[in-house]
């Protein structure tokens, strides 16, 4: 069985484990850009060679399930792994459904995804005030994290745009300017959140974008708990401040999909494993299946301080949801140049 997966789900924990169980050959590769991932899978040789896909949710009802590559699920077998999630998981778990109101997948990881700040140098609520406009100040020292997804999101955030509505080319050029800007000004722009983060701890930078709990948690885990995920107060889509993201794990749809696909995906919202992947993999996130007293029970303090779990309600209610920008095209073409004319 093979899967294209986030990191965490390819870990002996979770993916060595289900082998072991089942006596199995598995393969994973991990991703960093749901766009680029949800596009190849267009091309039925490369969707062949995949049995099981976790991405960011609406590449799998609005883009995926439109193409037929996403296999629905029996409702008998997987409608239960939809109930007693997190109330916090409530305007989400749609996405876990097609258009037809089949169920498309399963929920687990999700959560605010913006900015992570070192707290002596920007207070928190400095930091939930200003949101991205804390990238315009030149006192401060800036590191973007590569995850170009995100980066348009926060990149439009900052020039006061909404991503999810069509853009003329005006509101293109601003992009632009702004993603010019910020790429011309990071001190650190790198793929690697650890590396991101030891950026924070030393003082190289004192906050970047496009991360959160989940990028953040593995320092706050080690100790470093002045180092924190900010989800701004306002922003200009419908006044929310930040975007929420909600992976869904599906099964592909071609010929020759492994037996064992709906098997995975009913073995990873099991308690145990529910919680192995909250924590796998450097690094630890809320789970929408944490609304289980088996699952929450499993969660030491200071993993519950980790992914700020004391304001996730808050957090998640100041997002709004992830979506595919309608000029999604043009917005990366632009983003790739701008980054593109930085000297390394």
């Amino acid at each position: 069985m093979n899967i294209l997966c986030w990191e965490g789900y390819e870990s002996d924990e979770i993916l060595g484990e289900f082998a072991r169980k089942h006596n199995i050959e598995t393969r994973a590769q991990t991703l960093l850009s749901d766009t680029a991932t949800a596009h190849a899978l267009l091309d039925d040789s490369t969707l062949q060679q995949w049995d099981v896909l976790n991405i960011n949710n609406p590449w799998i009802r609005n883009f995926l399930c439109q193409h037929n590559k996403i296999r629905a699920l029996d409702s008998e077998r997987f409608g239960s792994t939809l109930n007693n999630l997190l109330p916090e998981f409530d305007r989400l778990v749609h996405w876990a459904h097609d258009n037809n109101g089949n169920i498309a997948g399963v929920c687990q990881r999700f959560g605010a995804f913006n900015l992570v700040v070192n707290t002596n140098r920007i207070d928190e609520q400095t930091a939930q005030d200003q949101g991205f406009n804390l990238a315009h100040d030149r006192n401060l020292r800036l590191g973007i994290l590569s995850y170009d997804d995100f980066n348009i999101f926060h990149i439009c955030l900052g020039a006061e745009l909404n991503p999810f509505v069509e853009l003329d080319n005006t509101a293109l050029e601003k992009f632009s300017t702004v993603a010019s800007d910020w790429f011309g000004r990071s001190a650190i722009t790198t793929d690697d959140h650890t590396a991101l983060n030891r950026a924070l701890q030393s003082g190289k930078i004192d906050f970047y974008i496009s991360g959160g709990v989940y990028t953040v948690s593995e320092a706050r885990l080690a100790g470093h708990t002045n180092l924190r995920a900010i989800t701004p107060t306002h922003g200009c889509i419908e006044d929310k401040g930040g975007i929420v993201f909600a992976e869904i794990t599906s099964a592909l749809n071609h010929a020759h999909s492994s037996p064992y696909a709906d098997d995975f995906l009913e073995f990873i919202v099991q308690p145990d494993i529910a919680y192995q992947i909250a924590v796998t993999a450097n690094t630890l996130n809320p789970v929408a299946q944490m609304a289980n007293p088996e699952v929450f029970a499993k969660f030491t303090k200071r993993q519950l301080d980790a992914i700020q779990w004391e304001t996730l309600s808050a957090d998640i209610e100041r997002c709004a949801m992830y979506q595919i920008p309608p000029c999604h095209r043009a917005l990366q073409e632009r983003l790739q140049s701008a980054r593109s004319h930085v000297t390394p």
